[in-house]
């Protein structure tokens, strides 16, 4: 059997790892011109170490960032309102949570992988199948044949629309800053999340030694403009900075303008059909997700270690396609629909919306909910994969 996926992001490299551990030959096609570094940071949790750790990469991936022992909640003004002890969590949930950069992940995944079975530069434009197997179409004249298809393309896959056709993205009606900085002032290993009218703060320092990823949501003004080539971003942070901490505002304005990603937030209310035939999706082509919880990159490498183990076991490939997508949708809808709620609340503006939300985050009911909502979503238990090679076993 050999798996076609297409898109060499995290969820399409870990599903090719996850299936070469299973024994099950794969094939990754990206249509960047090079796998190259990209993005800022991201959280992996303790459910997708787990799933990575299954993949024998548990050594590898607790060697990149930092652990996230504790995220500190701050009022508007900056005062300390609660404080969550995640390394308790976690550690109940059998693994660390950690803060690191997307890229570094994405190398680790990379490196477990045979060189010649990552394919850049194809950039793929339409999937058929028949009885016998699949063939992906390429933008330069090309086709490959196989006997799966594996959608791993992002929230706009081409996968997802060979098969079920163009479907709206829901808008969460705010939009996200990402990058990289100089490490503040902050303790090593904690988090400072923060929450002001129509906006919410992030910062997790050391992702890298020296450089913290800070995130900030904002909601959408009621112009268009700030989706303009034109539009002065930095102007707008810089006016947020003088709203933060003297250290966190240092931070944000002081990083390089072309190093700060924005982008929409974007998501799709849980759909009952991931794939059909013998054609799946994971991650972001499956169930995009609103990042308040930073699960989108944990829940694709959820999906992998899933999808390869419901291929192992499959008699007939198709069979295990919906075997996989019957095992992952019900946990994806829960968390999807966690993070949109919970962004939603986040991002409240109101006055007397704003007051009760910043009542609640100072009682005990504020941190006890979160802990509640993070051990739901950190707690994930992978399938054991049967690997003949010994030489990728992790010895923790």
């Amino acid at each position: 059997m050999t798996v076609l996926i297409v898109g060499g992001g995290i969820g399409g490299l870990a599903a090719a790892v996850a299936l070469r551990r299973a024994s099950i030959n794969t094939r990754v096609f990206e249509r960047a011109e090079e796998i190259r570094e990209v993005g800022a940071g991201v959280t992996i949790w303790s459910n997708a170490i787990m799933a990575l750790e299954s993949l024998g990469l548990g050594k590898q991936v607790r060697s990149l960032g930092s652990k996230m022992l504790r995220i500190n909640v701050l009022s508007a003004k900056g005062m300390p309102m609660s404080s969550i002890d995640v390394e308790a969590i976690s550690r109940d949930c059998g693994a660390p949570s950690l803060a690191l950069h997307r890229a570094d992940l994405q190398r680790m995944l990379l490196d477990a992988l045979d060189t010649d079975q990552v394919h850049t530069a194809k950039e793929c434009v339409g999937v058929t199948q028949d009885r016998n197997g699949v063939s992906l179409r390429f933008a330069d004249g090309a086709e490959v044949a196989g006997e799966i298809a594996i959608g791993a393309d992002g929230v706009r896959s081409v996968v997802r629309s060979s098969l079920f056709g163009s479907r709206k993205l829901r808008s969460a009606r705010y939009y996200c800053y990402r990058g990289m900085a100089a490490t503040p002032k902050v303790t090593q290993h904690e988090v400072v999340s923060m929450l002001l009218p129509g906006i919410q703060l992030g910062v997790f320092p050391e992702v890298r030694p020296g450089e913290a990823y800070w995130f900030l949501c904002r909601n959408k003004p009621s112009d268009t403009t700030w989706a303009d080539a034109e539009y002065d971003h930095m102007a707008f942070l810089r006016s947020v900075s003088r709203e933060l901490p003297a250290d966190l505002g240092a931070m944000i304005v002081g990083t390089r303008p072309e190093g700060i990603l924005v982008d929409e937030v974007l998501d799709r209310p849980p759909d009952k059909h991931w794939g059909h035939g013998r054609v799946s999706l994971i991650g972001d082509a499956a169930h995009p997700m609103a990042p308040t919880f930073g699960q989108g990159a944990c829940m694709a490498i959820e999906d992998a270690v899933v999808l390869a183990d419901s291929l192992r076991r499959a008699i007939k490939p198709d069979s295990g396609l919906r075997d996989y997508e019957n095992r992952r949708r019900p946990r994806a809808a829960a968390i999807t629909r966690l993070s949109w709620h919970y962004g939603n609340i986040f991002q409240w503006e109101q006055r007397a919306l704003v007051m009760w939300r910043t009542l609640f985050a100072a009682s005990p009911f504020g941190p006890w909910n979160l802990r509640r909502i993070l051990r739901k979503a950190l707690r994930f238990h992978p399938p054991e994969l049967v690997w003949q090679e010994n030489e990728y076993a992790d010895s923790r």
